[in-house]
C-alpha cells in the first residue's frame, strides 16, 4: 500500500526562476556535470514567460519534489497543436504515491483548457516505471515507433 502524501500542483510563472533552477538539477542537470545547466536566469524567466511552455512543479510544503516541462507544437500538416511531454522527474522518496500521475493529470488539464487534443511523450524500452506511469494516465503505447537521437 502506498502511502499519501499531501502536495501542490502548480505552472511556475517568470517570478520562479529559483524553482525551474531547482527542477533542472532534479533533472540531472547541475553545476560542473555532464550535462551542465547552462542558461541564465535571465533565459530562465524569458522561458517561463511563454505560453507554449509548460513546467510544471510539485510542492509538499513549498519543497519541490517533482516536476516535469512540456512544449506546445504548432503541427505543418494540420492546423493544430500538440503536447510534448518532454521531461518529468520525481524525488525517489515520492514515486508511487501520486506526484508523477497529478503532474501529467494537471498537463492535461491545460491541453484541454487550451483545445490540444493530442499529447506524447517518449521513453526507453526499459524504463518500466514510466511505462506504467503512461498507461496509468492514458496515454497509449505506440509500438511502431522508434526515436532517434541527433547530437551535434
Amino acid at each position: 500500500m502506498t502511502e499519501n502524501v499531501c502536495f501542490q500542483i502548480k505552472r511556475l510563472t517568470s517570478n520562479e526562476v529559483f524553482l525551474a533552477k531547482e527542477l533542472a538539477k532534479m533533472f540531472g542537470f547541475t553545476e560542473g556535470s555532464k550535462n551542465q545547466f547552462f542558461a541564465s536566469e535571465n533565459y530562465v524567466r524569458q522561458m517561463l514567460e511563454k505560453e507554449d511552455f509548460h513546467v510544471i512543479v510539485a510542492l509538499e510544503n513549498n519543497k519541490l519534489i517533482g516536476g516535469l516541462t512540456a512544449y506546445e507544437m504548432k503541427m505543418f500538416k494540420r492546423e493544430t497543436t500538440e503536447m510534448f511531454l518532454y521531461e518529468i522527474e520525481v524525488a525517489e522518496n515520492y514515486r508511487q504515491k501520486g506526484v508523477g500521475k497529478g503532474l501529467i493529470e494537471f498537463l492535461k488539464e491545460i491541453c484541454t483548457t487550451k483545445g490540444i487534443v493530442e499529447m506524447f511523450v517518449g521513453t526507453e524500452k526499459d524504463n518500466f516505471p514510466a511505462k506504467k506511469l503512461y498507461s496509468a494516465t492514458g496515454g497509449m503505447a505506440d509500438e511502431n515507433s522508434v526515436w532517434f537521437n541527433y547530437e551535434f
